[in-house]
């Protein structure tokens, strides 16, 4: 029997109340959702998932056996749709920055402390560089967002502390932080190895050697502290530090355009403002006369050029990061490591520069 010999009732009951063939290829592509015998929506499933076509409704006219639904039945089929899931849409805004003025007052204040430990001595400083390494450390791997976090950082906590006394046992030299630096990385592989269901191994190895550097190269501060004459050459460092970072944000309150990079709060003007700043408060110290040092004035504002160029280019770099960051539940702890990573790198990273400086200006 062909399809043209099928009894009325089947026939009609294929094309259903419009005459139209509803057969299975009509249902492909479809995306309503399905309901199941019991009235209950299927979330997971559509119309595209079924081989064949789901049952129509029959006319009771064509076959005199169906009957028209229920109320229960259709109450059901409506709370069925009402429950259907929505989709978590991700906030698309930059999360919310603290004011400008702000962001430049908290690294200035960072700055003075720095200078008063300097002053005290050596101890007084080993104590506020380890602080700034640490805090670094938990900051720099939440804002990575690194995988196995945890022993991240208890592997870069014991290298950043192995740094700092072999360069206060070494009198301020820096030929074994290489050393450590190596152990570190040893250190790091050993604790891929004693993870428990490894995931994202490369990305958790390069996370945690990328932060064992950066708070490493903290140490260089210590080191240039024992160097003669390196108390006034790190005195003018984080003065020019401090300074540029505050005018810099003056300047980005005030005039915030033209901008430095696509997705940047940084402007020419306030890096200008900044780096202008920097000199000026470099020269400033060394006129004075502070520390153990005679720097001339000339050096001195070399080296605040310097100073300045390379802490305005670490917050430029973590102001570019917190561009891809997105206010909402899923970028929270990002959000929160932002501040203090911001704070503390531009000091981090100024320690190798201002002890390389320092050799040559004092040379």
């Amino acid at each position: 029997m062909n399809d043209e010999q099928a009894p009325n009732g089947v026939d009609a009951a294929r094309r259903g109340k419009t005459g139209e063939d509803r057969s299975a290829r009509d249902w492909v592509g479809s995306q309503e959702p399905v309901v199941d015998g019991d009235g209950r929506l299927d979330g997971s499933t559509t119309q595209e998932s079924i081989v064949g076509p789901p049952a129509p409704e029959v006319d009771a006219a064509a076959d005199g056996t169906a009957g028209v639904r229920t109320a229960g039945e259709a109450a059901a089929e409506q709370d069925a749709a009402e429950a259907l899931p929505r989709q978590v849409v991700r906030a698309t805004g930059p999360p919310r920055r603290p004011p400008m003025l702000v962001q430049g007052l908290w690294p200035a204040l960072l700055a003075g402390g720095l200078l008063a430990a300097t002053v005290f001595g050596l101890l007084p400083l080993a104590i506020a560089v380890l602080g700034i390494q640490l805090f670094l450390v938990l900051g720099a791997l939440a804002l990575l967002d690194a995988p196995a976090a945890g022993g991240a950082f208890l592997v870069s906590t014991g290298t950043i502390l192995a740094a700092d006394v072999v360069v206060l046992m070494d009198d301020g030299r820096i030929t074994g932080l290489a050393g450590v630096a190596g152990l570190g990385l040893l250190a790091s592989l050993v604790h891929q190895l004693a993870r428990r269901g490894r995931s994202r191994v490369t990305e958790s190895l390069a996370d945690t050697l990328v932060v064992i550097v950066v708070a490493v190269a903290a140490a260089c501060l210590l080191a240039l502290r024992q160097v003669d004459g390196g108390e006034q050459v790190l005195l003018v460092s984080l003065t020019a530090a401090g300074s540029v970072l505050l005018a810099g944000r003056v300047g980005d309150r005030l005039a915030p355009e033209p901008i430095l990079a696509v997705g940047s709060t940084r402007g020419w003007p306030g890096l200008v403002l900044g780096l202008g700043a920097g000199v000026a408060a470099a020269v400033v110290v060394a006129h004075a006369g502070l520390g153990d040092g005679n720097l001339p004035l000339r050096s001195a504002a070399l080296l605040g050029l310097v100073i300045a160029s390379t802490v305005a280019t670490a917050d430029l770099a973590v102001d570019l990061g917190a561009a891809e960051l997105r206010s909402g539940w899923r970028d929270a702890r990002r959000v929160a490591a932002l501040r203090p990573t911001a704070l503390l790198l531009p000091y981090a990273v100024l320690g190798p520069v201002a002890l390389l400086a320092g050799r040559l200006v004092l040379a």
